[in-house]
Order: C-alpha cells, then structure tokens, then sequence
C-alpha cells in the first residue's frame, strides 16, 4: 500500500514538473513573441506599442458617410492620465448650448489633430487656454478631428456651422494637406488617396485596442489580407508617387487644390456671416531629419518637411491677402522648445499655451474682436 502511494505521488510530482516546463516553455514563447512585436513595432513606427498605446485615441472615432471618419459623441474617456471628452455634437469638449445665447460670441476650431490636440487632456488644449483668456463672453468650440484636411473642414463649414453658429472660425490647417504631395495623378478629391485612408481611419483597423503588440500585429495581419478596406496601410498600398516623390520639389497641383479649398472656405463662411481665421501650420523639425518618410506623408522625405509646411503656409497667406481674411503668422513667433511638443508636431500643455497666447494676439485683430456684434 505504501508503494503503491509512493510511486503515486512520484508521477504526481512527475506530471508537475512536466506541466510546470510546459507552462513555462509557454510562457516563455510567448513572452519572446510580444518581445520581438514590440522591437517590430519599434522599428518600423519609430516608438515602442505600449507607449504609443497609452495616447492613442482609441474608440474614439467612427465611420461616417460624408467625412469617412469622425468623433465619436457623449464619450469621456482617460487615458495613462490624459481624459478625452466628446460632447453630443462629436466635438472635443463640454456641451455647447444650441442655438447659441444672444450676445455671447462663438469661435469655432477646425483643422485636425493638432486642433483636436491629440495626447493632451481636455484642460491642456490650446483651445481650453484660449477661453480661458478670451474671458465669459466668448467661448470656443473644437472642430478638430484627427487626419483632418482642409477638405473636411470645408465640408464641416457647409453643413455644421448652421447649428454650431460660430461668429469666427479659426482654421489650422497644412500638415494634413501635405499628405497627397506627389501623388502620380491625383484626383481633385483626392479620394484615391487621403479618402481612402479616411474611410478605413473610420473603420477602426488600425486603433490600438490590443493591450499586446503581437495581439495588434495578428489583427494587422489578418485586416490586411481579409479586410482589406479596413486596412489603411493597404488602402493605399496602390498609391503611386510622381517622378518628384522623395525630392524636395514642391507639388503645385497639391498646392492648387489646397488653395480651393481655402478660397471655398472663406465663400462658405462669408454666405453665414462667418469671420474665417487663418492660422499656419508648424511642426517639430529638430525630429524631422531622416531621407525616409516617417510614414504619415508617403511620397515626402522628413527633411523635406519643413519646405512643404513653409510652401502651404505661403499659400494660406497668399489666399489670405487675397481674400482679406486674418493671418495668423503670429503663432510662428514663439520658440517652442523640445518639451512643448510630445512627438513630431503634437503640442504638450506648455506648447499648447504658448500657442493659445499667440491666438489670443490674431483674435484681437479679427472685426468681430473690434467691434462688430455678435452673430444672432
């Protein structure tokens, strides 16, 4: 009987040991999986998945019919500390009243993630920092949505401003714009490039959701080769560039299109008894040095960067002048340091005051600021 119990527990202990092994040799395997997704992820995105995860805008955004992609409303969520509030009309921010009260003067933002103020909690924005300063009597509303162009916000000029009623409309725009420089034959639409992306945004296949870069990676895969609408890398893995891809030439016709949108703004605005504002693009260019694309302009080298944004912030300027609307060059005055950004364009709380010091100077020169009543 002792024997028996003995040699009992021995294959217990036996099995154990062999489960133990097993779980660990797993574990292990595992472990080195996640390991070598994370250093993929790093590799070709330039940042570690965990830490990009933790300030990405997950569960945020969704499909829509006319803009591909947009927030996603009554959502307060927080982030490794960042919270992130939509409001009923998927605009970043608390409630606005509607129709807006007499005698209050109204500034909507527009323009795309760096309006939205990506990686930044709802009182660090540039926006918060304005209202604050601008005082009771005003009040700002932002329109920003990540990877929006100056075609969205046109389209949002169209068709949202008669519920929002904004009195002045501040556009900060160009980094997004520059997206389909050199594209080979681009469509005045750009829906064979920047629409493409922006319906697959809208889908979701590219959130981080997956708490693992190798969970990430495997949805990756399979979006890429079952879905592939719902893949933005593949939705533009057609794209070609023109024989000026990767040079430091300034693509005209991207230009052109830019300058229509602008000039359709102001019209738009204009027909609404809308102030529009125009405010030029700037971006962290001690980051921006590599002879490769970082990824978000595809056919634009890093180092070439700071040539486009200058090109498109002389062609606001331009259409500015030209249609006698307000220039916001002061925004480019203040030396915004390493830790006013917290990537390659997005501000931090600091930079985002020093931008909001800057808009309340190009506010003053607005009509409305000096004199004229609010819009009813």
């Amino acid at each position: 009987m002792g024997i028996g119990l003995s040699s009992l527990l021995k294959h217990m202990k036996s099995k154990l040991r062999s489960c133990l092994a097993w779980g660990f040799s797993i574990f292990l395997g595992l472990a080195s999986i996640e390991v070598a997704c994370e250093l993929a992820y790093r590799l070709y995105k330039g940042k570690w998945y965990f830490r990009e995860r933790q300030t990405s805008v997950r569960g945020m955004v969704q499909p829509h019919p006319y803009f591909g992609a947009c927030l996603v409303p009554n959502i307060s969520e927080e982030r490794n500390g960042i919270r992130m509030t939509h409001n009923s009309f998927r605009c970043r921010g608390p409630e606005f009243d509607r129709p807006k009260p007499r005698g209050r003067i109204r500034i909507a933002t527009l323009g795309g993630s760096t309006t939205y103020c990506a990686g930044v909690s709802d009182d660090e924005t540039w926006q918060y920092f304005l209202g604050e300063q601008l005082g009771t009597n005003y009040e700002v509303i932002n329109m920003g949505a990540p990877g929006g162009t100056s075609l969205e916000t046109m389209i949002q000029t169209a068709l949202l401003f008669s519920d929002v009623q904004p009195d002045i409309a501040v556009y900060y725009l160009g980094w997004n714009d520059a997206r389909v420089q050199h594209v080979k034959d681009l469509w005045p639409d750009w829906s064979d490039s920047h629409g493409k992306w922006v319906m697959s945004h809208g889908l979701g296949g590219r959130e981080l959701q997956e708490r693992t870069a190798a969970g990430y990676l495997l949805k990756r895969m399979v979006f890429h080769y079952f879905f592939p609408r719902m893949d933005t890398d593949k939705a533009l893995l057609d794209l070609k560039g023109s024989s000026d891809a990767f040079t430091d030439h300034i693509d005209m016709r991207a230009i052109g299109h830019y300058e229509r949108n602008l000039r359709n703004i102001v019209a738009l605005c204009r027909k609404q008894g809308v102030e529009p504002i125009f405010i030029p693009q700037f971006l962290n260019y001690r980051l921006l040095t590599s002879d490769k694309p970082y990824g978000w302009l595809p056919f634009v080298r890093d180092r070439d960067l700071e040539k486009v944004i200058h090109a498109y912030n002389a062609s606001m300027a331009k259409v500015a002048k030209e249609e006698g609307v307000v220039f916001g060059g002061e925004v480019l005055e203040p030396r915004y340091g390493e830790s006013d950004f917290i990537d390659n364009g997005h501000l931090s709380r600091s930079g985002n005051k020093l931008l909001a010091n800057a808009m309340m100077r190009v506010i003053s020169h607005s009509h409305v600021s000096n004199g004229r009543k609010a819009a009813p």
